[in-house]
């Protein structure tokens, strides 16, 4: 059975060109295949390019869905700069990645290195574990405007330190939870602890399904059931030239997740409701 996917929506979808890695799709690409798919909206992320602008280009241009941007806090930007984040905004960015590829995190575990992004990595705490000035000023930014802060690849107790100081205020987003090849490989008691706080925790594509898949989909299921359907979000973080483009790897990850023994109904919630929601649009 093919699941119906009509108004998903795919928070987490690569685009090229990109400096670090090879593409299997443009931005308008990747807006057009999710449209013909009849997605209702799909978000385009860079790790070191904002995509605000890119995605109010192409959004009056691609008919039947809506393309929205964002912005990494790399180092391409100046890392955790509010000055960068307001102008994203100000373009209608709907989501906030706190570092991802330029993360301590990353730094940490070598994968900084691989993409041959220098050290010492960027952090959200300061040695006491507290938000940074920085990071205060973006959290606010955020939330005047209604955006997604995402959590990006940073360690899993700035996840921690995150959620709590900002669930109350708006929409925290545990970027590809459990996914092992960047970020902190969350467990799945590490992301209840996370839904617990009033976080949303995206699963995608990418951690089971492809070239680069590193779990297998029962991992995944385990954790929507921990966590429950109404805390989650499926997403692909597709958009590498060795995986399928973002709107067909979202439709295969839906399948296989249905295989495996979820409903289509809960899929849906998943991959229409919950992301259409967070984007503030009825799915």
């Amino acid at each position: 059975m093919s699941v119906d996917l009509t108004g998903a929506a795919d928070l987490h979808a690569h685009f090229g060109p990109d400096p670090h890695r090879a593409r299997s799709v443009t931005g308008f690409e990747a807006a057009q295949q999710a449209a013909a798919a009849g997605h209702h909206a799909i978000v385009l992320k860079s790790h070191d390019t904002p995509s605000a602008g890119l995605a109010a280009a192409l959004d009056p241009i691609v008919d039947g869905t809506r393309v929205f941007g964002g912005i990494s806090c790399d180092r391409e930007v100046g890392g955790m700069n509010p000055a960068a984040v307001e102008v994203a905004l100000a373009l209608g960015a709907k989501i906030v990645w706190l570092p991802t590829l330029s993360s301590r995190q990353d730094f940490d575990t070598g994968v900084a290195a691989q993409l041959g992004i220098p050290g010492p990595g960027i952090r959200v705490v300061d040695d006491d574990g507290a938000l940074t000035d920085e990071t205060h000023e973006i959290l606010a930014l955020v939330a005047d405007h209604g955006a997604i802060l995402a959590t990006g690849h940073v360690s899993a107790a700035e996840h921690v330190a995150i959620t709590r100081a900002f669930a109350r205020r708006g929409n925290v987003l545990v970027t590809h939870a459990m996914e092992e090849l960047a970020g902190p490989n969350l467990t799945v008691a590490q992301c209840g602890e996370l839904a617990a706080l009033g976080a949303t925790i995206e699963l995608c594509a990418l951690t089971c399904i492809g070239a680069l898949a590193t779990r297998p989909i029962t991992d995944l299921i385990a954790c929507m059931r921990r966590v429950g359907t109404d805390h989650v979000t499926l997403g692909t973080d597709f958009g590498q030239a060795l995986n399928e483009p973002p709107a067909a790897g979202l439709q295969t990850f839906a399948d296989a997740l249905y295989a495996a023994g979820l409903t289509e109904a809960e899929i849906r919630h998943m991959a229409c409701t919950n992301p259409n929601a967070l984007l503030g649009l009825n799915a």
